[in-house]
């Protein structure tokens, strides 16, 4: 996008430019999911990495490097905590907050990046950092190629990092309560929505309506 006031008026210098996707590709875009010629897994509404992995472009003239190219975790918790840093406020006392700042990132430091991500759809969630994915059912995955490809691994693998990633992440969950949030299932309650939709169109039964 162009900002052509921002530059007459100087005010470039003084804009933090934040430009970032709510999910993943829709259903109808997804076979154009691509990057450096490879095909991205999943879309919108997927557990995969195509359905919440998004673009994150941030532009701050004088203050952020141009061209800088990073693969710190972010997820959207973390703009409260860096949108309140940046502009100087304080966060609550008192209280355990997920958001976490990467207001030094944008300052062109290297911060202190999130060891992992947590992704929630439905009934359906999983934690995850740069080498393993572990689900709700505790299926592991290996994400060292992410997001083209998510390497199932054994529940009985003898791989010690995959041991340790299992280990670190399960403790990641065990501190959080996924149950607690929406937990329908996506697909029945798109079901549901299509039977109401369904009745909605239907013709009356004038009789019973008497």
């Amino acid at each position: 996008p162009v900002f052509p006031d921002h530059y007459r008026l100087g005010l470039r210098e003084k804009t933090l430019i934040v430009f970032v996707g709510d999910n993943g590709t829709g259903r109808f875009g997804a076979d154009r999911s691509f990057l450096n010629g490879r095909k991205i897994q999943g879309q919108k509404g997927t557990m995969l990495e195509g359905g919440s992995r998004v673009p994150l472009l941030a532009s701050w003239k004088g203050t952020m490097p141009e061209g800088r190219v990073m693969n710190d975790l972010i997820d959207f918790t973390d703009f409260f905590a860096t949108f309140a840093e940046l502009a100087g406020a304080k966060m609550p006392e008192g209280i355990t907050m997920d958001s976490h700042s990467f207001a030094p990132q944008l300052r062109g430091e290297k911060g202190t990046p999130r060891d992992w991500v947590y992704v929630q759809l439905g009934g359906k969630w999983y934690v995850c950092d740069h080498e393993f994915k572990l689900n709700r059912r505790g299926d592991l995955f290996d994400m060292t190629d992410a997001p083209f490809v998510q390497k199932p691994i054994s529940a009985d693998t003898k791989d010690e990092a995959a041991v340790a990633g299992r280990r670190r992440l399960q403790a990641v969950l065990d501190t959080l309560s996924p149950a607690t949030g929406k937990t329908v299932d996506p697909e029945a309650q798109r079901a549901n929505q299509g039977r109401r939709r369904q009745a909605e169109r239907a013709p009356q039964d004038l009789e019973s309506v008497r």
